[in-house]
Formats: C-alpha cells, structure tokens, sequence
C-alpha cells in the first residue's frame, strides 16, 4: 500500500474496517456536500464513507478507460499489433493478469510492489522486433523500466536518447510559442487593414478629460489707456470740451 500525505492518516480499526482522517479544504467540502446532495438517499443517511466509495467506484471506471480503454462491450482488434501502438485488449489483459503491480523481481526473488507510474513494457524491445502481444508485453515501473533499457542498450546510449527527448520537448514548446505569437501578429494585421484599431491595454480617455487649449486672458491695462472713441469725441466736442477735460477731477472736489 503506498504511503498517505503526512496530513492523512490510515489506520486499520478491526478487520476490514479502516479509520480515516485527513484535512480538506473549502472547495473540497462544498464538493462533497454537493455530491451528497445529488446521491439523495442513495447512501444511508449520507454516510461520507459511502459517498467515498461510491466517488472512488466512478472515478476508478473513467481512469481505467483512459489507462486501457477498459469498457464492457470490447470490439475486435484490427490489424497485427507491432510496434510501440499496444492495442487496447492487450493493455487490459496485461493490467490484469499482473494485478496492477510492477513485475520486476529482485535476485532475492523479491517483486517490486509499486503500483503508481507503471508503463506497458515489451519483453523484447521494439528496436529489435518486438510485438505488442499479450505474452511479450508486462506492467513495469518507470524506474525498473529504465534500468530494463540500460541493462539492454547500456546507460551511455539511454542517456542519450533522454537528452534527445528532453531537446524536442524544448523544440516543440519554442514551435508552439512561435506559433502563438504569428496568430497573434495576423490578428493584428487583420485589425489594422479592417480599419479598426488595436486594442491598448492604455483605458481610454473619458471625454470630460479632453480639455481644450486655454484662451489668454485679455489685457486689462490696454483698455484704460485706449483713446475715447469716436462717438464720444463728438458729444464731447459738441458741447465745448475736450476729451481730456472729462476725466479731470473738478476743481470743488
């Protein structure tokens, strides 16, 4: 049994009975109420070991289908199967006559019991002509299933075949990059030749903001010393004064 977080705790209660208890968080609790609620009576009395089981049933279906596309009507193989392809049929045969366990067995006879990150393995490599049969075909661990491959083609050789897988898996990601960044430039393109302007991520100016240019003030000083004008200079001329005469100050003041 593989080991819990170390905030999740296992421990057996009586024969076939198990105690559990392990912390969640909020969008795990309101999961789980929720699902209750669907399951309606289902469960007696919504028993959250019962709603465990039953999630744990279902989730178990849809991986086994992903893993070996597990399903209860199996249609027929098409073609030989050769190559790295292993077909469906052969995945789940395999899963289950080794029980879902690594079959790697020690010099000491002792067999590898882990049952997490196992991979179809060929007996006998595809470099030199191995099928994907039921009975060339086995369940190993990925770290058994290395050393299958540098004890068949040495450490050197499958050293350099991880560096050349790690090279195209950076190749493939900078591909993707480029990619990205064409489509967005021929969005642009499409933009700008529809008329309409690439969005900014500047906000836009409400238009109480756009003021207009200040007109200067006027020169009140040019207005004191301007000259009468010409209406005034000729009532001022009919009645016998002079336009400098009306703005001195009387003599009785």
């Amino acid at each position: 049994m593989a080991p819990l977080a170390s905030r999740a705790r296992l421990a057996p209660l009586a024969p076939g009975r198990f105690g559990l208890q392990v912390t969640m968080d909020q969008e795990t609790h309101q999961l789980l109420r929720y699902v209750q609620a669907l399951l309606g009576h289902a469960p007696p009395s919504g028993e959250v070991a019962a709603v465990l089981k039953r999630a744990l049933e279902i989730a178990s279906r849809q991986l086994e289908r992903q893993k070996f596309a597990k399903s209860v009507r199996t249609r027929p193989r098409r073609g030989a199967p050769n190559g790295r392809y292993v077909p469906a049929e052969v995945r789940r045969t395999v899963w289950q006559r080794d029980g879902g366990q690594c079959t790697f067995v020690s010099e000491s006879g002792k067999r590898c019991g882990s049952t997490t990150r196992l991979e179809f393995d060929h007996v006998d490599p595809v470099a030199r002509g191995g099928q994907a049969t039921v009975d060339r075909m086995r369940l190993r661990c990925r770290a058994h299933n290395q050393y299958e491959a540098e004890c068949t083609f040495g450490a050197g050789f499958m050293r350099g075949k991880r560096e050349e897988a790690r090279c195209r898996t950076a190749q493939a990601k900078e591909r993707a990059q480029a990619r990205t960044q064409a489509q967005e430039r021929a969005r642009a393109q499409e933009h700008r030749a529809a008329g309409k302007a690439t969005p900014s991520r500047r906000p836009a100016r409400s238009p109480r903001a756009r003021r207009l240019p200040r007109r200067p003030p006027p020169n009140r000083g040019s207005c004191l010393q301007a000259p009468p004008c010409r209406t005034v200079r000729t009532s001022l001329g009919r009645q016998g004064c002079r336009p400098s005469d009306s703005i001195r100050p009387s003599a009785g003041r």
